[in-house]
């Protein structure tokens, strides 16, 4: 069959619509996606479907060679509407699933395998990326197929949200969207492998026929990384793996040529020691891989993670590295990417710099970066020189001393930098080799030069601070309070007309990570008709994108939350209870805890029996009551991995997952009801939490506390938290003494938080201490929560008074209340108020 003729200078997609339109299609051209309908497909909500991968140098090739088949046969289709679409599916950064499918074909059942061979037939000798989740159809083409959705199908997920899901005959759920291998739901059956047809047999147990894999480093887009055991020599290596045309240039560049640019620099570098040797490079397929010596089982990040900030050592760390980078400077290298993933610790604590993709070597060098430690002349793509790396230096040394990743939200390096040494000084008081950090990271070269000069000289290692400028903490005060609170309203708000707009998932409705969150803190600002309006908007979408029992059922996840969101502002904005459609669902098998289970569950129904005075959700919260007192439910704490012994992070004792939330719900229900029937369970649960509270409190101030030791999930702020409401309620005066010691311990650990969140974070620990100074008049509290918002602002981008706050990615930011800014702005009106109800908590009322 003939190529069709597609002109280079005119609009791809014009030209498409053209030929499809001619041959009697439906066209509709979208901004990624340009698809073609045929009027005589049958209707199909999944099957096997077929994909054809494609570079953007050869796409239009592709497209004329696979024209004439997709339109001289039955079946719809769609293509990537522009290459640069193509292009940035093909980046390093895109989308694993997506790689490659540059046309996605939607054929009859019984027409799979023809369609898709002749698709072959037609690209024979192509060459395009290999598309993961597929099966190649014929060795020598790139044509794929796999099972999944024609029609977007989705399930609510056990977290609220939703994925993709294709469904056997018998109703069961399979997982819909492309992963990172091929999967073959349990009831299809394979048409290629049924024909003796495809491409997939079994691969070689050794790699190169010589490396045994032992155990996987890094997955990524652009290759993975592995261990692995060289069969000839007994040596262990490491596996760096290129995928063909991944982040392909103009020029016809992609990661395959940042390999061998490692390798070039790697035997320039031969003999240093400290960096790896090169063992091997070959090809398999159109895939290279590269295998170097092994320096070590853990890298500098994970050293931190398990063991703590360094502090007495870190001056050793300092001048190891500047060593190795004085090494690899002498042969004409500058690395170009230092941070604490590519620095590797052997089994005696020795420093070794791996990653060389983008090294500098005799004036070459490949664009690259890694965001928070690589200097801004990095970015602008500028020759490297050797105070580059002086910089990167600089951002590892504030990792190992901190824990913490350099803040990177911001579009201006210099605000960045700004706040990453803010988040230094709430940390360290300076002096040694933290006081050289701010030189390190200066944006005057010869500022990092005089800094590495000195410790190369050893003067790092004194405790004296060197003369240095510093970003203080800002000052909290209630002018500057009020302006942030009114500039997150209108970040909420934007967040809020972004989360109802029309997108390929519905997107979650929930109280920890959608709608429902925004939403009720929302309703705490509607002095103004616009977030009235907006607040209002936001139920109707709720109410239209989650049907009850579509969702789980928790209070944090589920559908218990967001009836609370419903009804509320039904009742506040319209005197009407919108939640009248989501009546109280008997508890099934949910397990024992609060953001998924029973208590979250009973919490949120003694909300809804005072919201709509509804006997049954009073009737609903008993029975939770009554099972968790019987022991009639799993826990969720049973199933999750132990915790870290040292880390002072307690799942099972935590409000999330443990008894400080299962404890507090019994005790808000005894308080409601007066069931006497609770009171000795409680007492047993509440002296259980107060034995296990002295010994978090302590684990705090050790060098292998976790920052998560102070969150409210999983921590002292939630353990706090319920304690301090059995100071309240049970009248237990030793219960209180306990939550201020809690409070005053997560206040420490505050400035080794890396997120600002409700749920994991700063926010968490800011509640805590505003219900302290609450219920205790203590300014101490007080003081100490307006700290805590201090150092939330030396992590966030924008000005002080505007602030970006980041979510859990700390590169973006997002509306959700459990991990991202509503929850940050219910802490920020609540310390303005100086108290009032917390949400998601049986005391809270409508505002």
């Amino acid at each position: 069959m003939d190529p069709v003729e597609l002109d280079p200078q005119a609009c791809l997609a014009t030209q498409v619509v053209r030929h499809a339109r001619g041959a009697g299609r439906a066209t509709h051209v979208g901004r990624t996606w340009l698809s073609v309908n045929d009027p005589a497909m049958p209707s199909l909500q999944q099957g096997w479907k077929i994909h054809v991968s494609a570079r953007p140098a050869t796409l239009r090739a592709t497209l004329a060679r696979a024209l004439p088949v997709l339109l001289s046969t039955t079946c719809s289709f769609k293509l990537t509407s522009t290459t640069e679409v193509l292009r940035a599916m093909n980046s390093p950064g895109g989308n694993p699933a997506a790689v490659g499918k540059a046309i996605t074909v939607y054929p009859p059942q019984d027409a799979v395998v023809a369609i898709a061979q002749r698709l072959a037939g037609a690209l024979a000798g192509f060459a395009a990326p290999r598309v993961a989740s597929d099966r190649r159809v014929r060795a020598g083409a790139p044509v794929y197929y796999r099972y999944g959705p024609f029609l977007p199908r989705v399930q609510a997920t056990e977290n609220g949200s939703y994925e993709l899901v294709v469904v056997s005959p018998s109703g069961e759920s399979f997982p819909g969207a492309a992963g990172p291998e091929y999967r073959c739901p349990p009831w299809a059956r394979d048409p290629f492998e049924a024909r003796g047809d495809g491409a997939g047999g079994r691969r070689s147990p050794l790699l190169g026929g010589r490396y045994r894999l032992t155990s996987g480093i890094a997955r990524a887009m652009r290759g993975n990384v592995c261990r692995a055991v060289d069969t000839v020599t007994g040596q262990q290596v490491v596996v760096k793996e290129a995928r063909a045309y991944i982040g392909e240039d103009g020029n016809g560049d992609d990661v395959r040529h940042h390999l061998r640019n490692e390798r070039r620099v790697l035997q320039a570098l031969d003999g240093v020691a400290g960096v790896p040797r090169v063992v091997d490079h070959f090809r398999h397929g159109d895939d290279e891989f590269l295998v170097v010596t092994s320096l070590g089982s853990r890298d500098l990040r994970q050293d931190v993670l398990e063991h703590g900030a360094y502090t007495s050592t870190l001056a050793d760390l300092a001048s190891q590295l500047l060593a190795l980078l004085d090494a690899v400077h002498a042969r004409g290298v500058v690395m170009r990417d230092l941070a604490p993933k590519n620095v590797v610790l052997d089994e005696h604590g020795r420093c070794g710099l791996v990653d060389f993709e983008i090294g500098r070597l005799d004036g070459v060098q490949r664009f690259g970066l890694t965001p928070g430690y690589s200097s801004p002349a990095q970015w602008r793509d500028e020759p490297a020189r050797p105070d580059d790396d002086y910089y990167a230096l600089g951002a590892t040394l504030f990792y190992a001393a901190t824990g913490l990743e350099p803040v990177r939200i911001d579009e201006d390096p210099a605000r960045n930098v700004e706040r990453t040494l803010c988040a230094l000084a709430g940390v360290h008081p300076g002096g040694g080799v933290v006081g050289l950090i701010p030189a390190l990271l200066n944006p005057d070269p010869r500022e990092r030069h005089a800094a590495a000069a000195a410790i190369r000289a050893g003067r790092h290692r004194g405790t004296a601070a060197p003369r240095r400028s510093r970003s203080p903490l800002a000052e909290i005060s209630p002018d500057l309070l009020d302006g942030i609170i009114g500039h997150t309203v209108g970040e909420c708000l934007g967040y809020a007309r972004a989360l109802m707009r029309p997108a390929q998932l519905p997107q979650p409705a929930n109280a920890h990570l959608g709608g429902a969150g925004l939403g009720l803190e929302l309703l705490h600002h509607t002095g103004t008709p616009e977030v009235s309006k907006v607040v209002g908007e936001l139920a109707g979408w709720v109410e239209r994108a989650a049907p009850p029992h579509d969702l789980p059922r928790g209070l944090m996840f589920g559908s218990t939350g967001t009836a609370i969101f419903l009804s509320a502002t039904g009742l506040a904005l319209a005197g009407d209870d919108l939640a009248e459609r989501w009546p109280a669902q008997p508890a099934g098998d949910e397990p024992d805890d609060y953001v998924s289970g029973l208590a979250g569950i009973g919490t949120g129904n003694l909300i809804l029996a005072r919201l709509c005075q509804d006997p049954g959700c009073l009737e609903l919260a008993a029975e939770c009551a009554h099972r968790l007192v019987a022991g009639e439910v799993r826990s969720t704490a049973e199933g999750l991995p132990p915790d870290k012994a040292g880390s002072g992070v307690s799942v099972a004792s935590g409000f999330a997952h443990g008894l400080a939330g299962v404890a507090y719900f019994l005790l808000a229900y005894h308080a409601t009801t007066g069931d006497e029937e609770l009171e000795a369970p409680l007492a047993r649960r509440y002296a259980a939490l107060a034995a296990r509270a002295p010994e978090l409190i302590a684990a705090t101030r050790t060098a292998t506390a976790r920052p998560m030791s102070a969150s409210w999930c999983q921590g002292l702020a939630g353990i706090g938290v319920s304690l301090l409401h059995a100071a309240r309620l049970l009248g237990e005066d030793r219960y209180l003494a306990l939550a201020s010691d809690a409070a005053r311990a997560c206040l420490a650990m505050t400035p080794r938080m890396w997120v600002v969140s409700q749920c994991c974070g700063m926010a968490g620990v800011g509640e805590l201490l505003v219900d302290l100074g609450a219920a205790t008049g203590d300014e101490e509290f007080f003081h100490g929560a307006e700290r805590v918002l201090a150092l939330m602002l030396a992590r966030c981008g924008g000005p002080v008074p505007a602030p970006r706050f980041p979510d859990h990615s700390l590169t973006g930011s997002s509306g959700a209340w459990g991990v991202g800014s509503a929850g940050v702005l219910t802490f920020l009106r609540r310390l303005r108020d100086r108290g009032g109800p917390r949400m998601w908590m049986a005391e809270w009322r409508l505002p």
